[in-house]
């Protein structure tokens, strides 16, 4: 039993709190870092952070004011804190010391002088009233007093510091409620600003052409903010086609929040969508005779770079408060829906594990049933709906329908128009209109006899000429694909002279 275990009935708080950091293992003079944003190696002076000291997260200088602290409690977070220093990332250390600084002075004597099974057993009593951030400082503070053995605590008890509960925090509960996706006149807007700005490039400042780029970058890519402020220079390669002399422009981001230190280095090379190529472009040639490191946006910290893309995406879309997070669960949500596999939305996303984009999936079904649910209300949708039950329409919903969704087109020299409407528009299908219409599920005919017979008489007058021109041409692609036509438009004719029949 230690020294200060047999003592702690009768000896003041203070005098066991000194025993306890007597003999804590001496610090470095120089405590270095890197804050892999400004990508500089900074350090802390020990012997002048009795205090307090600073350290840059992000761009950003935080202030670790010890004084919050009475000695000798001091001493030991400080010790605690600048030992993190040496193997954690700084925003790690930050996040620690706001978590013990909202504790009393009181409450973190009795955690460092606690017998530590008791304190397993009142955990939950501790727990209630502290927020997340104060129970993990409280459950790293644990596993620090048991590696260097302080008072009651030791190695053996590494197990149980572990296995102390803190509340889960949902990272994709906005994901699950929906909540976080760009409504379809959002998405809208935002790609026609977008086209907008891309437009008038040759008329945008500096600092409008900087924000124009970012955008494209966060909707594009859906990257996180510190993922795009720690965008060089380097990162942009501009190639010219020779073909037709445009420019092409690809970026290699960088993976973050990884536990594997090599995965986290990995790189995400993506290439910027033709038409909006010229603004990053643009923004490239500003750097001009800037060095390779130089921020591509030109944003010296997250917080300022974030804060320029959530006033934009404002002005764009008011009063929804999107930000890069938005754009981002966006993104991959339109992979998914559109039929993207796992592997390829952990590419997307920069993950090591496949099963953390299961999320967007689960919600994929959820986003499906909410948009039918919605859609049911539109007068345009019970319309749609009601055409597809019925297969057939009439000339009057024909013309409700839109443009694209009117199908036209001239196969093999023949002008066919009329013929019906295609659920999904024709700008969306790969394959040629009216000869690939019939027999497909998406074709809704026209309930029009006369006009379906007179397509069946001028597609079995090119079966003739195939005929004419010779019998080889009879096992083109072609003529096969007109006679599968020819039979689906038999089909179309028989249903509707079925039903006036009845």
């Amino acid at each position: 039993m230690s020294k200060l275990k047999k003592h702690v009935e009768d000896v003041p708080y203070s005098t066991l709190l000194f025993e306890a950091i007597v003999g804590l293992p001496p610090l470095p003079r120089l405590v270095s870092y890197e804050d892999d944003y400004d990508e500089v190696i900074r350090s802390v002076t020990v012997d002048s952070a009795e205090d307090g000291f600073e350290l840059v997260v992000s761009g950003e200088s935080r202030n670790l004011n010890l004084l919050v602290f009475e000695q000798p409690t001091r001493a030991l977070v400080r010790h605690f804190l600048l030992t993190w220093l040496l193997d954690s990332a700084p925003a790690s250390v930050v996040s620690y010391f706001y978590g013990l600084r909202s504790l009393s002075a009181s409450k973190l004597t009795e955690l460092v002088l606690a017998d530590p099974i008791a304190l397993r057993s009142k955990w939950a009593q501790i727990a209630n009233g502290h927020s997340r951030e104060t129970l993990l400082a409280i459950k790293v503070f644990l596993g620090y007093m048991c590696d260097l053995e302080l008072g009651a605590w030791a190695s053996r008890f590494r197990g149980l510091v572990r296995g102390l509960q803190v509340p889960r925090r949902d990272l994709y509960a906005v994901v699950r409620s929906g909540d976080c996706f760009l409504e379809i006149e959002e998405e809208a807007a935002l790609v026609r600003w977008i086209d907008q700005e891309a437009a008038k490039l040759g008329r945008l400042s500096q600092d409008e052409l900087r924000v124009a780029s970012l955008v494209v970058c966060s909707y594009q890519f859906g990257m996180r903010p510190k993922q795009l402020g720690i965008l060089r220079k380097r990162d942009c390669e501009v190639r010219v086609n020779k073909e037709d002399g445009l420019r092409s422009v690809y970026l290699t981001f960088r993976t973050l929040k990884q536990q594997d230190l090599q995965a986290s280095r990995l790189p995400l090379l993506r290439r910027v969508k033709r038409e909006w190529a010229p603004l990053v472009a643009a923004t490239f040639d500003l750097l001009g005779h800037e060095p390779s490191s130089a921020f591509f946006f030109g944003f010296e910290t997250r917080s300022a770079l974030s804060g320029a893309l959530i006033k934009q995406l404002d002005q764009i879309l008011p009063g929804n408060g999107r930000d890069a997070y938005s754009l981002r669960h966006s993104m991959v949500q339109r992979m998914v829906d559109a039929g993207a596999s796992q592997e390829e939305v952990a590419a997307a996303l920069g993950h090591t594990h496949l099963k953390t984009g299961l999320v967007y999936f689960r919600a994929s079904a959820n986003q499906a049933e909410l948009v039918n649910k919605a859609l049911g209300l539109s007068d345009t949708y019970q319309m749609v709906a009601k055409i597809a039950a019925d297969q057939f329409i009439s000339e009057e919903d024909l013309s409700r329908l839109k443009g694209e969704q009117q199908i036209a087109g001239v196969p093999h020299g023949i002008p066919i128009a009329g013929i019906g409407g295609c659920m999904t528009g024709q700008p969306s299908c790969p394959y040629n209109p009216v000869t690939a219409c019939y027999g497909c599920p998406k074709f809704m005919p026209v309930r029009d006899v006369a006009l379906h017979e007179q397509v069946l008489k001028d597609f079995r007058s090119v079966v003739n000429d195939f005929k004419v021109a010779g019998a080889g041409d009879q096992e083109s692609p072609a003529y096969l694909q007109l006679r599968r036509t020819i039979a689906e438009v038999k089909g179309v004719i028989n249903q509707l002279e079925g039903q006036d029949d009845q």
